[in-house]
């Protein structure tokens, strides 16, 4: 099959878009990767670059030709495989110790062979402001399902981007640069939950990178009551680790390797963590 350029396949395009404000787009990957390109004034911001198949940077500047920023929710290469299409990108602190590690070998040879496979990494921290012309969006550190998870807060459209931090299906505790105990991975997330709580009047609309582009604030209440249920003692433990795109277990998995693992609900929150 003749396909007409790098970003389709057998199946069609690889990635797909649509502006859920003005001049703000999701750009879907597989239907479970979610990136978000805002456009200013001035320039744009690309939150997340999934795993870099395809050719995103030339996407990206079909949807805009205003100069474009590179943002990583955080490290892992779900999030960072296409930055070697730019030469820069900003991060939160401990992002640069995994952002460039691919998931396979075959990831990896693809990644190399980009453009900018050696691209500058640029450390953000809490209270740091890209100002696109217009439009700011500031940074939010909100380290648990990774050590340098940030969120960016778009005050003007009333939108919190949270990358791993807090989305619909679950969020995994386990796949850190470096694991912790669950009490005190689950206490950061509990303390980040109430962070973002404090700028409830500033957001309508929570944009997570995995299963579904847009969730109610009130998913906030929801993990922060998980995390006291669990600190507790009394959190819902569910019969198996089936879930959102997930399997009843993980074995044959790349996660077998992490021990058994253990699922926790409370209303539209879930945990998946090493069970201790």
């Amino acid at each position: 099959m003749e396909l007409k350029n790098e970003n389709m396949n057998e199946r069609g395009m690889i990635y797909g878009k649509w502006m859920t404000s003005p001049n703000t787009w999701t750009i879907s990957f597989g239907g479970g990767v979610y990136c978000y390109l805002i456009i200013g004034e001035e320039k744009a911001l690309l939150f997340d670059t999934a795993y870099g198949i395809g050719n995103l940077r030339a996407f990206v500047e079909g949807i805009t030709d205003k100069p474009v920023m590179v943002v990583n929710s955080h490290g892992h290469f779900d999030h960072t495989g296409g930055n070697p299409w730019w030469p820069e990108v900003w991060a939160g602190p401990g992002a640069e110790e995994s952002m460039k590690v691919a998931f396979s070998p075959e990831m990896q040879e693809d990644f190399n062979k980009k453009p900018y496979p050696d691209y500058t990494v640029h450390t953000v921290r809490e209270g740091h402001i890209f100002d696109l012309g217009g439009r700011q969006l500031e940074v939010i550190e909100i380290p648990a399902h990774h050590e340098s998870s940030i969120a960016l807060l778009d005050r003007s459209n009333r939108a919190l981007y949270s990358g791993d931090e807090l989305e619909a299906g679950q969020v995994l505790l386990f796949v850190r640069n470096h694991l912790l105990p669950l009490r005190e991975v689950v206490t950061n997330h509990l303390n980040n939950m109430k962070k973002l709580k404090a700028h409830w009047d500033e957001f309508d609309t929570i944009y997570p990178a995995h299963n579904g582009p847009q969730l109610y604030k009130s998913y906030i209440d929801d993990y922060i009551a998980l995390s006291e249920h669990i600190l507790s003692g009394d959190a819902q433990i569910m019969p198996n680790l089936a879930g959102f795109g997930w399997a009843p277990s993980v074995e044959g998995s790349p996660f077998a390797e992490k021990g058994e693992l253990e699922r926790a609900q409370y209303g539209g929150a879930s945990f998946i963590y090493v069970k201790e």
